[in-house]
């Protein structure tokens, strides 16, 4: 399942209701590179790929998707689910490349924005990042995801207020969602907003409490484990250690180091 969730791209994805669109600035796009070469796929294809992306068979939905991208230029959406088999594998540069090319095609797929976010935040544009949070939180301004990430970008550019009351919301809208795992990596970054003006004692609570709602996060385990080392419960430090080592064994195993899954 994608971080984000395969909820936040919507329901468009079979083929019929999704179809090739020219609906970008024509200064922008020379109409006559979108006209298609071949048929459309059957119907349902889209969803198809979503699925495989989901399933985390990046490679296999990226061969069926380039050959159509490629025969029709115009589709925004192929253009995005493209993008997101790139993405999806850490591939950021070749990510934003079709990211863009989306949403030039069509300003209306708001739901590339999240992911070509996140996409740009990982690639150290934060602002950047910022504006496509931010747009696409004008179209759906309760969603929590997009509120943590500005959390994150506050929180880079040491703006710890802001940090924090962000964060606060993505928690709050998160939990009435009951959208646990973003509950939980807010929880667990606003635990880093309450340990950098010393409030370790919250600090605690926001770290243990991400734990219950994602047991196999290994990095929350380590953080607590700092925390109560400064609070003076040894016990408590080293019983946190003790977890995230065999949480990252469990979660980790041995082998050649594999970078996390973007959102």
């Amino acid at each position: 399942m994608l971080v984000l969730g395969i909820g936040a791209i919507g329901a468009r994805a079979d083929v019929q209701q999704e179809r090739p669109s020219n609906a970008a600035d024509p200064g922008k796009v020379n109409e006559e590179t979108l006209a298609p070469r071949t048929s459309l796929p059957p119907p349902g294809f889209l969803k198809g790929c979503l699925a495989l992306i989901g399933q985390k068979r990046y490679e296999q939905a990226r061969q069926l998707l380039a050959p159509v991208v490629a025969d029709h230029p115009g589709w925004a959406r192929a253009h995005f689910y493209l993008a997101l088999t790139y993405h999806k594998e850490n591939r950021y540069e070749r990510a934003r490349e079709l990211f863009q090319r989306a949403l030039q095609l069509d300003p209306q797929e708001h739901s590339v924005r999240p992911f070509y976010g996140w996409c740009l935040y990982y690639l150290g544009e934060l602002e950047d990042s910022r504006e496509m949070f931010e747009s696409f939180l004008a179209v759906k301004p309760d969603y929590p995801d997009a509120i943590f990430a500005l959390g994150l970008i506050d929180f880079d550019d040491d703006d710890i207020d802001s940090a924090r009351r962000r964060l606060q919301k993505a928690v709050e809208l998160a939990r009435q969602r009951q959208d646990q795992p973003t509950e939980a990596k807010a929880r667990a970054r606003l635990a880093d907003v309450l340990i950098r003006t010393g409030e370790l004692g919250p600090a605690r609570d926001e770290l243990v409490r991400s734990i219950e709602l994602n047991p196999d996060n290994y990095e929350t385990y380590f953080k607590l484990s700092r925390v109560l080392e400064r609070l003076g419960d040894a016990e408590g430090a080293e019983a946190a250690r003790r977890s995230h080592h065999r949480v990252r064994q469990r979660t980790r195993p041995a082998g050649p180091h594999r970078p996390k899954e973007a959102p």
